[in-house]
């Protein structure tokens, strides 16, 4: 959203529920190394309390306001990235519709994110397990990074659940049922294959692991249900609002409705009977 003024900012914070969370639970489900307390970008916060770390949720917590440039997204060009271990582990699109464009660039996609994981994140980044998103406009040369976010469940998992990706291998898988074993001369005379580990051809191949892509399918059902705004159950036409807040003024918008049908009936009898 575009602030244009400090009184845009403070009406986004006070409407914030993250920020609440950031403020008195940053530090839920996290542990603390060597008793010294680290805040959410992995650096050691400074100790000023005669040498002991300060307690979680304390004004000792540096907090920061990063304001970010605000610009026109295409949501349908938002990706978030899972890393563990320092390996991109699998990807998935935002914003939970299906675009048919999107699948003939996956494979384009994947490599300018991987390429950019490589060279921007991978071994700069303080944490080795963390939730990042970015952005590829159009022309899709450039990738740009949106956010940071934890590996925790308070971090949605979109089109994937945390249990899946917990679960998930990141160590490419080989066939070696078609690798032949080099031939060495038997006791006998006859060929025989060496009985050795393979594990000497299995060096030769290359180990490329490729992180999963996971689009929106255009047959998945249960996809476009996803895309429905949060709090939507809840948003009423503001003429009932009104009416419910004064006093009678909801038996006041009933009446005012029958009377409406009532007329509208009578005018239709009216009709035929003419």
């Amino acid at each position: 959203m575009e602030c244009r003024s400090p009184n845009d900012v403070y009406l986004l914070l006070k409407s914030s529920d993250f920020i609440t969370h950031d403020l008195e639970h940053a530090f839920d489900d996290t542990e603390d190394e060597d008793k010294d307390l680290t805040d959410r970008t992995g650096h050691i916060v400074e100790v000023s309390n005669g040498g002991e770390a300060p307690t979680k949720g304390t004004d000792s917590i540096p907090y920061h306001l990063v304001l970010r440039k605000q610009f026109q997204v295409n949501p349908a060009l938002e990706f978030r990235c899972f890393v563990r271990r320092r390996k991109l582990l699998c990807l998935c699109q935002r914003d939970l519709n299906h675009f048919d464009f999107l699948f003939p660039l996956r494979d384009e996609f994947r490599t300018k994110i991987q390429e950019f994981f490589d060279k921007n994140l991978k071994e700069s980044f303080p944490d080795p397990n963390y939730v990042f998103d970015v952005y590829i406009p159009n022309p899709y040369n450039r990738v740009w990074l949106i956010d940071v976010n934890p590996w925790a469940p308070r971090t949605d998992p979109l089109l994937f659940s945390w249990l899946e990706i917990l679960n998930m291998e990141d160590q490419p898988s080989f066939d070696t049922s078609n690798l032949r074993l080099p031939l060495v001369q038997g006791e006998n005379g006859a060929a025989e294959e060496l009985a050795e580990s393979t594990s000497d051809s299995e060096d030769d191949v290359e180990e490329v692991f490729e992180p999963e892509f996971r689009l929106v399918e255009k047959d998945d059902p249960e996809a476009y249900s996803f895309s429905t705004p949060q709090y939507s159950a809840h948003k009423l036409p503001r003429e009932v609002v009104d009416a419910s807040k004064s006093e009678g003024g909801l038996r006041e918008f009933v009446g005012r409705w029958q009377d409406v049908l009532a007329r509208r009936v009578q005018e239709d009898q009216d009709g035929v009977s003419d």
